[in-house]
């Protein structure tokens, strides 16, 4: 193998280094500055959904609003009120009605009623399904983070390698099954293991949630693909060198972390 391709690789391997650094240092510290990272994040990831079809800079008024909730939704469940959490999106959902209502009587918009849907969405999708971030333990977050990790990196490494088989190609055409085999192999070891070592259930256990996880990243991935093929756009964006936006990074761990939540409450995993 030429060394070319390792060379295109270093910004990839960089920016994981980096964002695997970051993760330990706000779960070692914690407190605000995990709610900081939460918010960071959830706004980055709505600033990019909403570029996808509002443009870089469309519609700022009605990405600010909702970056605004979004952000209020996740202070509220840090401060233990989730039941406000859930006004702010009613709140959202009256106020994209409102919108509609608005620009359609006015203008007649034929696009109104969906650029009212997009914002509801992308409440929805980000903020919302963030929010076990707030409270989870470290233990469980970082389940959840190295599950999802090593999922993203094995299905690449594997791909990159072995793929010769299109998993979903009118999704995403790079993406392959031999990638997706690799990828719920090394989760399921991965949880097998981590619940070996600190988990209160069998390792058997453990093994059914790495194949739950692991089926919801991959969901999240693909979904995040669809979108960004719906609208002809490669990457959500550029902040992350070798990774593209923020929500390309997050697309997995968005659908994965509240299945884990969800789970969490009526299994004692930990």
């Amino acid at each position: 193998m030429s060394p070319l391709p390792n060379i295109r690789e270093f910004p990839r391997m960089a920016t994981g280094f980096a964002l695997i650094a970051t993760i330990i240092l706000v779960l070692s510290v914690r407190g605000w500055l995990l709610l900081f990272a939460v918010l960071l994040v959830s706004s980055l990831c709505l600033w990019e959904f909403y570029s996808l079809f509002w443009g870089p800079k469309g519609r700022l008024p009605s990405r600010l609003c909702a970056i605004a909730l979004g952000c209020s939704m996740i202070m509220l469940t840090w401060n233990h009120r989730p039941q406000d959490a859930l006004v702010c999106l009613g709140a959202g959902f009256v106020l994209a009605a409102m919108s509609f209502l608005f620009r359609w009587d006015v203008v007649e918009e034929d696009s109104a009623f969906a650029s009212s849907g997009i914002f509801l969405v992308g409440l929805a999708y980000v903020p919302l399904l963030l929010l076990p971030a707030t409270y989870l333990s470290n233990m469980k977050l970082i389940f959840v983070l190295a599950a999802v990790g090593i999922s993203d990196s094995a299905a690449w490494f594997t791909g990159t390698r072995w793929g010769h088989h299109k998993l979903w190609s009118r999704v995403s055409p790079r993406k392959s099954s031999e990638g997706a085999i690799g990828s719920l192999m090394a989760c399921v070891i991965f949880c097998s293991i981590y619940g070996a070592v600190f988990g209160k259930l069998n390792w058997l256990s453990f093994a059914l949630l790495g194949i739950a996880i692991n089926a919801f990243a991959q969901m999240g991935d693909l979904f995040e693909s669809a979108l960004k093929r719906s609208v002809n756009i490669k990457d959500s964006g550029q902040i992350l060198p070798g990774h593209g936006g923020m929500l390309d990074r997050t697309d997995s761990i968005l659908f994965a972390m509240p299945m884990v939540a969800v789970v969490d409450q009526w299994f004692f995993f930990f």
